[in-house]
């Protein structure tokens, strides 16, 4: 938990290094940069990484917005009364709004086709801005031949190939999010330190955290069904598993590389009945544990058994991860048997020393005795 003065002490440090205003007002921090007029807010406490993405809110007042005009071209563009047609943040290049967002925390990258901008929740009208020019900033990325954007009121007549593009609606691509939050992953265990941790003979490194806060942080569009294919996803490819699930944070394991979802899953499964043969036709062949959607003519029975099949793979998940949580009890019970082993000996140890100083002073005792009695 970051306290209130920690976060008064960044504010000030920061507001006085950039020359920025700062007020306190309605239990918040309110930062002005008088050269522009932006103006950014600072709640007084913060949680986990916060100090950070309140570090980077606060630099981000030293650029313009991005959909904002620099004063010359809004004086002296002869085309301002198209400029209400277009995108507002085709004002930038697609260089220079990638430049910002990487500023503020966004880091693009492509795969799967697809564009994937992992940040801070502050940065994200810049992913945004970043999605709306997807097929540009792609091509950038990339460096392939880039599409030009087009606005309202162009004629330009597109291919058949470039209207599917425009037109295909955006999948929900389950093994390129898994492969996004698993960089998410690395990289909060390389801020921990990469502490070396092995699963089932396999290194990796070990995280401590809740998986739902970076998810809730960096995916905030995924439903609850989405977020559970694909932390399923990384759990059966061997990309990521819990190791000690009841630790406050928990303890995760997490694999050192990406390997595209073409790892060997050692484990048994029941061979198939007659049933299970004959839903094989519609049942995906996909290493990830999405659920299998029944094809439109499918009757009562096919739909049955389909949910037959998922429910016997959450069976599988939770077992699992019962045999994860017995192997890590089974571990700690055997250390403590180890430990009280050790206490015995030295315990034992510790008797014998103690009978042999008994035993030395009984003599030296009669020794003096034997002295004594001549004397008197």
């Amino acid at each position: 938990m970051t306290s209130k003065s920690d976060v008064r002490k960044l504010v000030e440090a920061e507001t006085e290094r950039l020359g920025f205003t700062m007020q306190l007002a309605n239990g918040r921090w309110l930062i002005t940069n008088p050269d522009n007029g932006r103006t950014g807010e600072i709640p007084l406490q913060a949680m986990g990484r916060g100090l950070d993405n309140y570090r980077t809110k606060i630099r981000s007042l030293l650029h313009d917005h991005p959909t904002k005009p620099s004063p010359m071209v809004a004086a002296t563009d002869l085309a301002t009364e198209k400029a209400d047609t277009m995108p507002r943040d085709t004002w930038w290049s697609v260089e220079a709004l990638l430049s910002a967002a990487r500023a503020n925390g966004i880091k693009p990258y492509v795969s799967g086709g697809l564009l994937h901008t992992p940040g801070p929740v502050e940065a994200k009208p810049y992913a945004d801005m970043l999605h709306a020019r997807e097929a540009e900033v792609i091509a950038y990325l990339t460096n392939t031949t880039p599409v030009t954007a087009t606005t309202e009121g162009d004629t330009a007549v597109p291919t058949i190939g470039e209207s599917a593009n425009v037109t295909r609606i955006k999948p929900r691509d389950i093994a390129a999010d898994a492969e996004a939050l698993w960089g998410l992953l690395r990289e909060a265990a390389r801020e921990q330190g990469d502490k070396q941790l092995t699963n089932g003979g396999v290194v990796g490194v070990q995280w401590c955290g809740a998986l739902a806060d970076i998810i809730k942080a960096a995916c905030s569009d995924w439903d609850a069904l989405h977020e559970k294919e694909v932390r399923q996803y990384l759990n059966r490819t061997e990309h990521t598993r819990c190791h000690r699930p009841r630790a406050t944070p928990p303890v995760w394991w997490v694999a050192l590389e990406w390997n595209n979802g073409g790892l060997t899953v050692t484990k048994t499964t029941p061979k198939p009945g007659p049933r299970t043969v004959a839903a094989a036709p519609v049942k995906t062949v996909t290493s990830a544990p999405a659920a299998v959607a029944p094809p439109a003519p499918a009757g009562p029975a096919l739909r049955a058994l389909i949910g037959f099949e998922q429910a016997i793979q959450r069976t599988e998940a939770e077992r699992d991860q019962a045999i994860l949580e017995r192997d890590e009890t089974k571990r700690e019970l055997d250390k403590v048997r180890t430990e009280r082993d050790d206490l015995q000996i030295r315990l034992g140890t510790a008797e014998v020393e103690g009978e042999q100083a008994r035993a030395e002073l009984a003599a030296i005792n009669a020794v003096f005795a034997r002295y004594g009695g001549a004397s008197s």
